[in-house]
């Protein structure tokens, strides 16, 4: 652990005070230089604001179909088994070849997205996704919505089978409806497995690479350009290794300090 975890981090932070670079391989101590250029640079704030708008939206989708794919998979159905085994084939692909799968679909003159879309009369011109400023990071959205929600509707199943059935008879008993029974017994008891995956799927999405360097590389015109991309090009493109640790820090601290609000605030209105 200290050897794959621990001594990287604090070399990436020691070398967020220092310019090292690729291209003098030296480290000079700069103080705080390089966190008050990236709190002053707008392309630092944009892509913030592209990454809070994908982890917001991306998150979202997921729980919300996620908790619908639970709640039809903790029914009594034909096939629930073959279903349920099915259902994780999605997570089970590598993000990569998820990512290539969908540069095909979105693909603008073969792709099946645009042939179907066309063909059902919804959209009557070819929509170049991956290159859309309008419609790139919603793209990205869809692939990642697409991989992580088998994930999370096989935790909430979990949660689901947690339940035990006797408080639902005793609703129906009540004469509880089906909504009632879903706002009064089955959410308040999820809860704490809904805390659990929101917090998982936020921090996983944060940090996530491979679909935005995949897909649009970080445009077009930095439209999906997102923390991740900012700390690699920076990095790696520019060579300022002292300046992409600085971002990844501070990414850090934003993460580290979300997790222990939320996880106060979702723990006080448990109590």
């Amino acid at each position: 652990m200290s050897l794959t975890i621990i001594s990287p981090l604090f070399k990436s932070i020691y070398m967020s005070f220092t310019d090292y670079s690729l291209m003098s391989a030296t480290y000079k101590w700069n103080n705080l230089d390089n966190y008050i250029t990236i709190l002053k640079s707008p392309d630092f704030y944009h892509s913030l604001r592209i990454t809070l708008l994908y982890v917001v939206n991306a998150v979202l989708i997921d729980l919300l179909i996620g908790l619908s794919l639970a709640l039809i998979l903790n029914r009594s159905i034909k096939f629930r088994g073959f279903f349920r085994s099915i259902v994780m084939i999605p997570w089970a692909i590598p993000t990569i070849v998820t990512a290539l799968i969908f540069m095909w679909i979105y693909q603008p003159d073969y792709g099946v997205l645009n042939y179907a879309l066309n063909h059902l009369g919804i959209v009557h011109e070819k929509i170049n996704w991956l290159h859309s400023i309008n419609w790139a990071l919603f793209a990205i959205v869809v692939v990642a919505v697409f991989r992580q929600t088998p994930l999370v509707s096989v935790m909430l199943l979990a949660g689901l089978q947690n339940i035990p059935g006797s408080l639902y008879e005793a609703a129906k008993i009540d004469g509880a409806s089906g909504w009632r029974m879903f706002t009064n017994v089955t959410l308040p008891l999820l809860k704490p497995v809904i805390t659990s995956v929101s917090l998982i799927m936020v921090v996983n999405n944060f940090q996530m690479f491979t679909l935005f360097f995949t897909l649009t590389g970080g445009g077009p015109a930095n439209a999906t350009s997102s923390l991740a991309i900012l700390t690699y090009e920076t990095a790696f493109s520019k060579y300022e290794l002292g300046k992409g640790s600085a971002i990844g820090v501070i990414w850090l601290v934003l993460l580290f300090s979300f997790s222990i609000i939320y996880t106060r605030i979702m723990n006080r209105n448990t109590d």
